[in-house]
């Protein structure tokens, strides 16, 4: 099989020294399937530290045979300004908003966040959802609006609601009403609840109630979890690909620093998948190399999947940091099915990077190769270069 590599690259200039501190940044992705590159720019002042902006910019090239098209789009790019006293926020732009336990909504449009008497605080959001550019021709009536008022109940926690609802052409396609809360019971336990509630399609959307208490040197933690599919979250990871399905969960979190350098944890838990219930599993260890963890090795091995999903999984990870400020960092997870099915009977998936950092500039390198159920085997690669101006 053929396959063609490219890199996309961007170069960015400064103005002169001497104005407000300008930080730049700019990334490039190679991959085996679609080279794309990612331009992300970030700008402050220090005369006026209140204002500050950003745009995150997809450079992608996807061939079309008919035109011969490379096609992009920009996905965040918002002006952010604050009054000095930090009682007000506001943001313009495309951005993604988030209000307490509604799901995430990349958005063309304003947010403001105000701070009001009595430890009230009040945050709004209204725009355009943003769609595809393929499908954004022609549309018309696409809105989204939300709001969120929380309270601060002193210094051990605090209540919010939170309402949205977004149309498109005119026609209501999500609408959530939300409650979240956190609280300290004392310096050794404390409670968080986030509920969201589908109006448009009647049901719970998100349940996620945790409690916590530290009995030094060990902290545990109760958790019961529900998602639906539109609060699921982007995978990151091979883990997060084939485990993180809408469904319920339970179970406990134990997190043991077994010495001044190694910290174990144990999540034992349950998940349930309409009828079917299955154990999920995970143990992790994190060996700090020296004081700062600059230097670490991580091993994790879990348990997960329903029915015939089920699958066995390790993870293997460790962070060199070496001299002249380079480091190296490698990755590597690798997912045993219990019913291959004819999808291959291992699925690795494996990442080895180098970083370095000197001044005002960072640039990382980094290799990607896996293969799964979709891909018999798949080679990315990552390359990304940052530059600060105005930096003392």
């Amino acid at each position: 099989m053929k396959h063609a590599v490219a890199f996309a690259t961007v170069v960015a200039l400064a103005a002169s020294a001497s104005a407000d501190p300008l930080r730049l940044r700019a990334d490039a992705l190679a991959s085996t399937q679609s080279p794309a590159g990612l331009l992300v720019l970030e700008a402050d002042g220090a005369e006026r530290p209140e204002l500050s902006a950003e745009a995150v910019i997809w450079l992608a090239g996807r061939h079309d045979e008919r035109d011969e098209a490379r096609h992009g789009d920009v996905i965040v790019i918002a002006i952010k300004a604050r009054t000095r006293g930090d009682r007000a926020r506001g943001t313009i732009g495309r951005f993604v908003s988030t209000l307490g336990a509604l799901r995430p909504v990349h958005v063309d449009g304003a947010a403001l966040r105000l701070r009001l008497p009595k430890r009230f605080e009040i945050e709004t959001v209204g725009g355009m959802p943003v769609v595809p550019a393929s499908v954004a021709a022609g549309r018309a009536w696409d809105w989204l609006v939300g709001a969120r008022l929380s309270r601060r109940l002193g210094d051990y926690g605090a209540i919010g609601v939170a309402y949205s609802q977004q149309r498109d052409a005119g026609r209501k396609v999500y609408e959530e009403v939300a409650l979240d809360a956190g609280i300290a019971l004392g310096k050794r336990d404390d409670l968080g609840a986030r509920v969201a509630y589908d109006v448009a399609n009647p049901g719970l959307a998100e349940v996620a109630l945790t409690a916590r208490h530290v009995h030094k040197p060990v902290r545990a933690d109760l958790y019961v979890t529900h998602r639906a599919a539109s609060h699921l979250l982007p995978a990151t990871s091979l883990f997060t690909v084939i485990g993180d399905v809408p469904s319920v969960r339970a179970g406990a979190l134990l997190t043991w620093p077994a010495a001044p350098r190694l910290d174990l944890v144990a999540d034992l838990g349950a998940r349930r998948v309409d009828s079917d219930v299955a154990p999920e599993l995970v143990a992790r260890a994190r060996l700090k190399l020296d004081d700062r963890g600059a230097s670490a090795l991580t091993g994790e091995l879990r348990r997960s999947g329903i029915a015939d999903e089920a699958w066995t999984g390790a993870r293997g990870a460790a962070r060199i940091a070496l001299p002249r400020s380079l480091a190296l960092s490698t990755e590597l997870e690798l997912v045993i099915p219990d019913d291959a099915r004819g999808r291959g009977t291992a699925w690795p998936w494996a990442l080895a990077a180098c970083s370095w950092q000197r001044a005002a500039w960072q640039s990382a390198l980094a290799v990607e190769a896996s293969a799964s159920p979709e891909y018999r085997h798949r080679v990315d690669v990552l390359f990304q270069l940052a530059r600060q101006w105005g930096v003392p």
